[in-house]
């Protein structure tokens, strides 16, 4: 008969074998940590029994010290990356990760290849993926990422077809919501890559129908905008270019903070001869957004690589706790719908989740292990979490650098441009709008509206402003 403890264990999820041996481990091997043999049960019988976050310490260091996995470890290893992310894995060294050959780790080899620019190392290492197993979409996408870096577009095209084929139909036999929104959503980055193949070929106009494609309810639709607004710049369609710009003064697209946004628009006024409209947009970004941009870089350096603070930052924000800078909320807004923070923010809160289960279970040795590790776990994902914001931040400072930059050339660009005409004794026209001057594709209409406001709008605006060139 099993003791009373033990059939609580395992109504709870924990097996008997895992139980009996972490026991067994600790009486044969003293009150230290577990052998190797002794890990390598745990890690095999707590995957089983769905305890996949608490499992995360002991698999790093299994992996640090062991110099061979069998294949049962691997399986195991490599459905505990399947259920909480490979991003905690991704900063271990390359000569640990290579002890292993499962799919999810070669996925983070070739992005560590992609990201030191080594393509045709990273394409090697993801040439012969299984289509069965659960990253195959992710490392389709990544597949098709490396032959756009390498400039075969058109090969990258088919690749990322073929990702949004495969996500869709592992969307629909995934159980977990959480993993099927990734899916999807890993399907909206696929469409997107076609769109940016086919603008990488100069194929603006089948770019430009591609980027129709992703819903606008996906979380990526906002940003995507711009790139779709680039390619109408393209086209030499500037009045449809400062259409979609202006989509981002909607009331639901308020989260969205990117000074790339008012360049491009001063760029379009600029290629259409209309220097006013240009010159306004720069002096108003240089006077809206000067002194708030310069307070960011103070705070960052202020709060160095704390990452701490910039989890708790961003958890206060969250709770409706403010900062005193400005440009560190709206940083902050935007970062609530960006989609990497999301994984990360979901991983955590699945952590939290199995970190509760376990708590609720009877005290034994083995409970008291399992939460130290998922204390352990949960300040990596705190930390990881902490370091996004921080970096987001860096990152956005950069932008308004380069913004300004972009800003001061256009200025300069106005008053070169404006003295040539005044030598050419060329009279601008005076008339600023006409229907005739939109141009649209085959998946654009006109509406006659009558004031009503109709969110199929957003991102379909036009300007109808004739060129003074």
């Amino acid at each position: 008969m099993f003791s009373k403890k033990l059939l609580i264990l395992l109504s709870a999820g924990l097996t008997l074998n895992a139980f009996a041996g972490y026991e067994e481990a600790l009486k044969k091997y003293g009150k230290g940590n577990l052998s190797l043999a002794g890990y390598r049960e745990m890690i095999i019988e707590l995957n089983e029994g769905g305890y996949h976050f608490s499992l995360i310490p002991w698999v790093k260091d299994h992996l640090v010290k062991s110099r061979k996995i069998d294949r049962t470890l691997e399986r195991a290893i490599d459905n505990v990356m399947n259920n909480v992310g490979v991003r905690t894995f991704e900063s271990l060294p390359e000569e640990i990760l290579s002890r292993l050959s499962s799919q999810n780790i070669r996925y983070i080899l070739a992005k560590r290849k992609l990201s030191d620019s080594h393509f045709d190392a990273a394409e090697k290492l993801i040439a012969s993926a299984d289509p069965t197993h659960r990253s195959y979409p992710f490392i389709k996408h990544l597949s098709g990422v490396i032959l756009a870096h390498k400039g075969k577009y058109q090969e990258a095209a088919t690749v990322f077809d073929e990702c949004v084929k495969a996500s869709e139909k592992a969307a629909g036999k995934l159980d977990s919501k959480i993993q099927q929104d990734q899916m999807l959503q890993n399907r909206d980055y696929c469409l997107a890559g076609i769109a940016r193949s086919y603008y990488g070929l100069k194929e603006y106009k089948k770019a430009d129908l591609t980027y129709l494609d992703i819903p606008k309810e996906s979380l990526i639709w906002p940003n995507i905008l711009f790139e779709e607004a680039w390619n109408s710049f393209q086209l030499k369609n500037y009045n449809r270019t400062l259409g979609k710009l202006v989509t981002y003064k909607a009331p639901v697209m308020d989260f969205i903070f990117n000074p790339e946004v008012d360049v491009l628009k001063a760029l379009s006024y600029l290629k259409m001869c209309l220097y006013d409209d240009a010159r306004n947009t720069a002096d108003d970004f240089y006077n809206t957004h000067a002194k708030e941009a310069q307070n960011l870089r103070t705070f960052i350096l202020r709060n160095k690589k704390n990452y701490k603070y910039y989890y708790d930052l961003m958890a206060n924000f969250e709770s409706g706790k403010q900062s005193l800078v400005p440009y560190v909320n709206r940083t902050l807004r935007s970062l609530e719908k960006d989609s990497a923070y999301q994984e990360i923010k979901s991983s955590l809160s699945s952590a939290v989740a199995e970190f509760r289960k376990i708590e609720a279970l009877p005290a034994s040795r083995l409970k008291n292990q399992l939460l130290s590790n998922m204390r352990t776990v949960l300040d990596e994902y705190k930390s990881t979490l902490g370091a996004y914001v921080r970096s987001s931040m860096v990152s956005k400072y950069a932008e308004f650098y380069r913004a300004f930059q972009d800003m001061s050339y256009i200025k300069l660009e106005v008053l070169a441009q404006r003295k040539e005409r005044l030598y050419q004794d060329q009279e601008p026209g005076r008339k600023r709008g006409d229907v005739k001057y939109i141009e649209r594709n085959d998946k654009q209409y006109f509406w006659n509206f009558n004031g009503e406001f109709w969110a199929d709008e957003l991102g379909d605006y036009v300007f109808a402003l004739r060129s003074e060139c």
